[in-house]
């Protein structure tokens, strides 16, 4: 078996049948104390996003799990389920419990997508050998990294594969469409205490942070649904390795690609899937395949509202009539519809030119009609999950730009 070989394994190993797919949300939640402070990430002295961490974990009745992102966000991976009522039933478990454990401790949750006041610099890094190492690639390869780890917070949708061919229209669709969700959920009205205006700056952000990890797939020349895999898993290779776990489980520094690593264990025969895993969790393309395909598009929203970017996924990727139809439509766009395409998500400018001479703001409509589509067709009374959130924003913008004209000034 190849290295290709082996890592396509992995990228299959959930795979399962049509009923049984299931799909699951990691939503990450930025905590301040009640004087405005960002809440320290590690253990000290006073309360800490660890200690938040580890009583959620000790009282956690959701089903999912708990843990910390680099500058202290608290994420919650939820389980996975077929039906998104049920996924959403867990959801309410997770927030009774956050709310429950954040008024006990005097914590404040900020339920935008970008840390509103603070600067990275200005924010403490989890004392974690994996987080340092990145955190000094960051600073190497791209302008704002340490934006991205400290400062930003998403909602990622995961879901299983049925096959190959499944996999490869579902990231291709995701990857063309990624605009839509940009707009849609754009959810950061300010920066360092400043509105942020029209600029969709959570999504300027990623652009900035690693042009070789990040960004669409489509900045990496993989612009076809056939042969994605192999060519997902051919770029993958190429790019260079942040850090790997040595044979005692320890977190070190690593040289050369991802391929120099991988390929230099199955040589001496000690290659393993965590080995393959590790390697596939350093990709922070918009779309990403794991074991599992992770859409990564979504600024988190304000709550109440984070079933919705589930709900638009599924509605458009798991719906294999919408999806079908969909993509029909996206194979006829051109490289310059994607370029233009992929440029309108740095604005929260509907009146930009997009594809086939349309409007930024057509396709949003269209996109979005899908989703309402695909949840409808799957006859399980989804579609309450996405169409509330969706009429709100078609009416009067994206949240990031609602919230700035509703206030003068950030007012925490």
């Amino acid at each position: 078996m190849t290295l290709q070989d082996k890592i396509q394994s992995i990228i299959l190993s959930k795979k399962t049948d049509s009923g049984k797919r299931k799909f699951g949300i990691e939503e990450e939640i930025i905590l301040h104390t009640l004087d405005n402070k960002r809440l320290p990430v590690n253990r000290g002295e006073i309360f800490s996003c660890y200690d938040f961490v580890e009583i959620l974990n000790n009282e956690n009745n959701t089903g999912g799990t708990y843990s910390l992102e680099p500058g202290g966000q608290v994420e919650w991976s939820s389980p996975p389920y077929k039906n998104l009522n049920n996924l959403n039933q867990a959801m309410k478990k997770h927030h009774d419990l956050l709310e429950k454990v954040a008024l006990n401790n005097n914590v404040k949750v900020i339920d935008y997508a970008l840390e509103p006041i603070y600067r990275p610099l200005d924010i403490e890094l989890i004392n974690e050998k994996k987080y340092q190492l990145m955190d000094k690639n960051m600073v190497e390869n791209g302008e704002m990294g340490r934006w991205m780890m400290r400062n930003t917070a998403s909602i990622q949708v995961n879901f299983d594969p049925l096959g190959i061919e499944d996999i490869e229209r579902m990231v291709f669709v995701s990857d063309c469409i990624h605009p839509v969700a940009a707009y849609l959920f754009a959810n950061c009205p300010y920066k360092e205490n400043l509105k942020t205006g029209l600029v969709n700056i959570r999504n300027l952000i990623w652009e900035n942070t690693d042009k070789v990890r990040c960004r669409n797939l489509f900045d990496h020349g993989i612009e076809k649904s056939k042969g994605l895999v192999n060519n997902y898993i051919e770029y993958i290779l190429n790019v260079p390795n942040i850090f790997q776990i040595d044979r005692k489980g320890n977190v070190v520094d690593s040289n050369g690609t991802i391929k120099d690593r991988l390929k230099k264990l199955m040589d001496m025969n000690k290659l393993t899937n965590h080995d393959i895993s590790v390697a596939l969790h350093q990709i922070f393309t918009n779309v990403r395949l794991k074991d599992l395909v992770e859409v990564r598009g979504s600024d988190r929203t304000p709550r109440g509202f984070e079933m919705s970017p589930v709900a638009f996924w599924v509605g458009l990727l798991a719906d294999i009539k919408v999806r079908d139809s969909l993509y029909k439509i996206l194979i006829q766009w051109t490289k310059k519809d994607r370029l233009l395409f992929n440029k309108c998500a740095f604005e929260l400018n509907l009146k930009q030119e997009g594809p086939q001479g349309k409007s930024y703001g057509e396709w949003v409509k269209i996109i979005g009609n899908f989703a309402l589509d695909g949840l409808k067709n799957r006859n399980l009374n989804e579609e309450k999950l996405f169409e509330k959130f969706y009429f709100l924003v078609l009416r009067n913008g994206p949240f990031s730009l609602q919230t700035q004209e509703n206030e003068s000034t950030y007012n925490p």
